[in-house]
């Protein structure tokens, strides 16, 4: 047997009908050719659109194309780019080398073993053609042409042949490595002209493995040491891929990823009359970080999500792995709607796992894929006979109906139009027994559908995920729908390559993953400086043939956690209940742990694109927007860690001297050296002396404090300490344990309990001169004792004094002087009981002289602004809002 077939047609009539295709197709210019158009010269483009690819495409395709399902003796010809791959016995086509093109000799018919096509040769001006088109380099359409539309499917006649529905093709048959991608994907670049980059230098590549696998960032001394060790490259790479794999970092960076597709939140969404928290939704996310850090194989890690209640032994044992469940349960709730319940979880599951769009077929058939309506209900059914059990201690729990509950199609989706029944059973397309599911749920049958050999979307779509969080692209365009819509991959040998190594390595993430990152196309350089990137550039601007690796953006979970470890307050500690990452005091736990709201997802997650949490996301967008550089200049997170980089940097230049310290912050924050211009411009903003911004100069305060027994004297005063949903308050209130109902918000506020508790809004003079007030205090309540109004200067003065009970009057006073830092207090109590107190006190403060400038208490309401930082605590901070410290390379 010849180790490579090139079985072309078996159709008796095609040596007759060859010389009528020469003249048609390939002698000629295309139909789509206007008569006065020159023929293409033989190093155009067109020549292979034209003259080559119909003879291939008569001929060829037959047996050896993505569309058809074919491949003898592992060969593609429907593109150019495979073409250059080959199959068994290597390349077709070597451009320039007639010799080395196996097609072409194929041609010829000189080697009995290898004669293309076996119904008979070609006619000698065919042959020609591609002579002359090897011989002037095989020059082709380039990738993203229009072209090149060979794996485009327009006919709905080929929807079952559509690439995605064949099983993958084994393109090089050999043990998985690395070197098969560097293989693959360095054939394509070859015959697009171009290379792989240079290997980036060993700092750069330990800080992407480091964000890659555990989202975390290498100290300078991690890098200097690295950068320093005198081993072999790949054998040094590959110990600290061992060990950045082994670390339990690893789980918490690769369960966000997956958390992401199976659309997680602490909270429920809208709900009416229940509880919209989800109790213990942590331990789904727990779970997670533990089955990738033992590497559960990815077969077994489905399973358990959809049906770990189902998958314990006689003696229970496998319970631990209940909380799985959350894969199906935490998604959103539809006031009650089981049958949207079911179809977002029917959503996650199939996009998720199969990159199958099944949701659109609820209400029809689906208009593209070849997908029915009875397909989705026969898959409905499965959660239509799953309930979730009350009383449990969280909402992780499945169990299989006790009675069996019949799906039926329904009518455009309409729950009051059940059309016929349909029994349990897996989708048509990719079960060809169609058996019916057994007793119970049919989760288990699902589970082994989906992960069965013989579908030919689980495995692709897995690797694909991967590879696009390693690479920063997709290898596919659409990740998590590969239906008919997605035109085949550019690197679908690649894809299907790992596809089909990823089973065979026992479903191993962690081996798929080292097996990338050991690759030369991962650790090649993101940079784009030299001359072979201005030409590849001109290729292939969107890196599509991965000339170089891509250069990417932090994603908010590793930024803010590289906030914290650069401040050294970074929480180390695993697995745990979420926190609220938006509310001071801060926590400084691992963003992922972030308490995800559905209903209302922290700003600062949603301004750097976290995915949102009511449905399955394929991927994350990556955007630029203003509000993330104010994130970084302005949000009181941001300031406290520059102001604890600052604090430590300023006692190192009290203790050592300001180069030093200023050289401490770039290894803290960029993990590097400063150069000697940065080190000059650091030196040069430390040493003016900086005047506090306006923004920061206090004007009015918001506190409380308490009054002698005559009410005319401010015995204590401090800071109301918490600024929620528009007021400040005690730390726990209103009512907080210690202050109770005292608060001020802009217009007015309400009196804690007796003088103990009032509430004063201070103005602090800004100089010196007369002033005059124009104030209206008012108690609109019907019931209660009233409130009483005192005004302060100094906290001990009175100005005046006024009672009021349902009811407004204006609080006015004869305009009198004041000094520069002298205060003015705005005191109200609850005379003798705080109920029903809240009051209004609008208020203006005017200078009478020439400026007539005025303070207005409602306007200029005090919002919480960050302290005021010294010049170290604004150096740590311009480093932190780098650029550089925003992305991986």
């Amino acid at each position: 047997m010849p180790l490579m077939n090139f079985c072309i047609s078996t159709n008796a009539q095609a040596i007759a009908a060859t010389f009528s295709l020469v003249m048609a197709t390939a002698l000629l210019p295309s139909k789509d050719c206007r008569a006065d158009e020159p023929i293409p010269s033989v190093d155009s483009p067109d020549y292979y659109s034209q003259y080559i690819q119909p003879i291939l495409s008569e001929h060829c395709y037959e047996c050896h194309s993505h569309a058809s399902g074919e491949s003898n003796g592992l060969l593609l010809v429907d593109s150019p780019a495979a073409l250059l791959s080959g199959g068994t016995r290597g390349a077709s086509v070597v451009p320039g080398n007639l010799d080395a093109s196996l097609i072409y000799q194929a041609l010829l018919y000189s080697d009995p073993d290898l004669q293309m096509p076996p119904a008979g040769k070609l006619q000698d001006d065919q042959i020609q053609l591609f002579k002359e088109w090897i011989q002037a380099g095989a020059v082709a359409p380039q990738i993203g042409s229009k072209s090149d539309n060979s794996h485009s499917i327009k006919d709905p006649s080929t929807k079952l042949s559509h690439w995605a529905y064949q099983q993958p093709l084994q393109s090089i048959a050999a043990k998985p490595s690395s070197q098969v991608i560097d293989e693959l994907l360095l054939n394509r670049l070859q015959f697009n002209g171009l290379t792989f980059s240079p290997r980036a230098d060993r700092r750069t590549l330990l800080k992407r493995l480091a964000f890659d696998l555990t989202g975390l960032t290498p100290t300078f001394e991690e890098l200097e040491r690295f950068a320093n060790d005198s081993s072999d490259d790949q054998i040094a790479i590959a110990d600290v891929v061992d060990g950045l794999l082994a670390s339990p970092h690893f789980g918490e960076r690769w369960a966000r990823y997956w958390m992401d597709i199976a659309r997680y939140a602490d909270t429920k969404g809208y709900v009416f009359q229940e509880d919209r928290q989800y109790a213990e939704a942590f331990r789904y996310r727990d779970w997670l970080i533990e089955a990738f850090n033992r590497d559960m194989p990815y077969d077994q890690f489905i399973r358990k999500q959809l049906a770990a209640d189902l998958d314990l032994d006689t003696e229970g044992n496998g319970i631990e792995h209940i909380p799985a469940l959350g894969f199906l349960t935490l998604g959103r709730r539809f006031l009650n709607n089981k049958n949207d319940i079911i179809d977002d979880r029917l959503d996650v599951v199939t996009r998720g796992l199969m990159g199958m769009t099944l949701a659109c077929a609820r209400c029809h058939d689906h208009k593209y894929d070849p997908i029915s309506q009875a397909d989705y209900y026969a898959l409905s059914g499965i959660f239509l006979n799953t309930d979730e059990p009350g009383g449990e201690p969280f909402a992780h729990r499945l169990v299989d109906s006790t009675d069996q509950r019949s799906a039926h199609i329904l009518i455009r989706g309409n729950p009051g139009r059940p059309g016929d029944e349909v029994p349990r059973r897996f989708i048509t397309l990719l079960d060809a027994e169609q058996k019916n599911f057994g007793p119970g749920s049919g989760r288990i049958e699902l589970a082994e559908h989906i992960t069965s050999s013989t579908n030919p979307l689980t495995a692709r779509v897995m690797v694909n995920r991967i590879w696009m969080n390693l690479m920063g692209s997709s290898l596919v365009d659409s990740p998590s729908d590969i239906g008919t819509r997605c035109p085949a991959p550019l690197h679908q040998d690649l894809l299907d390559q790992m596809a089909i190594d990823f089973q065979q390595d026992g479903w191993s993430i962690k081996r798929m993953i080292r097996r990338i990152v050991l690759s030369n196309a991962y650790q090649q350089q993101s940079v784009a400086n030299n001359q072979h990137a201005a030409n590849a550039i001109s290729i292939d601007p969107t890196n599509s043939l991965y000339w170089r690796m891509n250069r990417r953006r932090r994603d908010i979970e590793s930024l803010r956690d590289g906030l914290l470890a650069a401040s050294g307050q970074l929480d180390g500690q695993i697995l745990g209940p979420s926190v609220k990452t938006d509310q001071q005091p801060f926590p400084k736990r691992r963003t992922v742990y972030a308490y995800i709201d559905r209903q209302d997802l922290a700003g600062y997650l949603r301004n750097f694109d976290m995915a949102s949490p009511d449905s399955h996301s394929p991927s994350r967008a990556y955007t630029s927007v203003p509000q993330q550089g104010l994130f970084l200049l302005n949000s009181d997170f941001v300031s406290e860690q520059a102001a604890e980089l600052g604090n430590q940097a300023l006692l190192m230049a009290n203790t050592h001297d300001q180069s030093t310290a200023s050289q401490w912050l770039f290894h803290k924050i960029l993990s590097r050296s400063a150069t000697p211009v940065e080190e000059t411009m650091a030196n040069e903003f430390l040493e003016p002396e900086l005047s506090t911004p306006e923004h920061l100069i206090e004007r009015w305060i918001c506190g409380f404090g308490s009054l002698n027994e005559s009410a005319d004297q401010l015995l204590s005063f401090e800071r109301l300490p918490r600024f929620h949903e528009g007021q400040w308050a005690g730390m726990t209130g209103p009512p907080d344990a210690t202050i109770g109902w005292c608060l001020l918000r802009a217009q007015g506020g309400h009196p804690g309990d007796g003088l103990l508790h009032t509430v004063v809004r201070r103005w602090i003079a800004p100089r010196d001169g007369k002033v005059r007030i124009r104030a209206t205090l008012q108690h609109p309540s019907d019931i209660g004792d009233g409130v009483r109004g005192t005004l302060l200067l100094d906290a001990h003065k009175q100005l005046g004094q006024w009672t009021v009970f349902n009811s407004e009057t204006r609080t006015m006073v004869e305009p009198f002087q004041v000094a520069a830092g002298q205060t003015v207090d705005f005191v109200t109590d609850c005379l003798s009981s705080p109920n029903n107190d809240s009051f209004n006190w609008s208020a203006r403060i005017r200078y009478e002289d020439e400026a007539r400038e005025t303070f207005d208490a409602e306007k200029q309401f005090p919002l919480p602004n960050p302290p005021a930082l010294n010049a170290w605590q604004m150096l740590a901070q311009a480093i932190l809002a780098s650029n550089e410290f925003a992305f991986v390379d």
